[in-house]
């Protein structure tokens, strides 16, 4: 990957190579930001140690990133659309629409539990989207209600719920989920429960019942 300095100084070929480039030093901004974020937290992490370390200044950050925020905002629509990416796949797989919202919805939770577990400081990130209810946030679980109501509307099932719909239906599919979903309180859930396979398993088993199905398999969990 070229660094910051040596894609400045490459001459442009017009407006489409302006923007590649453009997007390139976009992309390596955030991902020294990410790195930042996951070592420090990105409450300490900041412009002059991000254009440091890019030997860029910190002007030439702003003419990417308006405010210290927008980074913020930035390093977490990447990671969201990873998790969109994921469930995009599963959505357009094989198996059974319900058995594939099923899957859908545990990746969705386990995303965000891995967060938690493993990476601390992305996991405080994403609870200061929630709580300070970023745009970009917002996004995403639209973003999420969509590709949930592309495989709702596959499913034949009568709903019991007296909602019109597949997007609608998707949106109280995503609100009855939201304590598996919601990062802080997924973080509450594995302080309070021993089990929280067994928690997500019945509350996913809910939806489903409230969408019509009554057969589904589920993996073996916490015996």
């Amino acid at each position: 990957m070229l660094a910051a300095s040596d894609t400045l100084a490459m001459p442009s070929d017009g407006p489409r190579s302006r923007r590649g480039e453009d997007a390139e030093i976009r992309n390596l901004i955030l991902d020294h930001a990410e790195a930042y974020i996951r070592r420090i937290g990105h409450k300490k992490t900041n412009v002059a140690d991000i254009a440091d370390n890019l030997d860029m200044s910190r002007a030439n950050i702003y003419r990417f990133f308006t405010t210290r925020a927008a980074i913020d905002h930035g390093v977490y629509a990447r990671l969201a659309k990873e998790t969109l990416s994921a469930i995009s796949r599963i959505a357009k797989g094989r198996g059974s629409a319900p058995a594939r919202l099923l899957t859908m919805l545990e990746v969705l939770h386990l995303r965000v539990r891995e967060d938690v577990l493993h990476a601390p400081n992305i996991h405080a990130l994403c609870v200061a989207a929630y709580m300070e209810n970023w745009t970009v946030k917002r996004r995403h679980l639209q973003r999420v209600t969509d590709i949930l109501a592309k495989v709702i509307l596959e499913m034949n099932a009568s709903s019991q719920m007296s909602i019109d719909g597949p997007v609608k239906t998707a949106q109280a599919v995503v609100d009855a989920m939201n304590s598996f979903l919601h990062p802080l309180l997924v973080e509450q859930r594995l302080k309070d429960q021993n089990c929280v396979d067994m928690a997500l398993k019945s509350q996913i088993k809910f939806v489903l019942c409230a969408l019509g199905v009554r057969e589904v398999c589920f993996d073996e969990v916490c015996n």
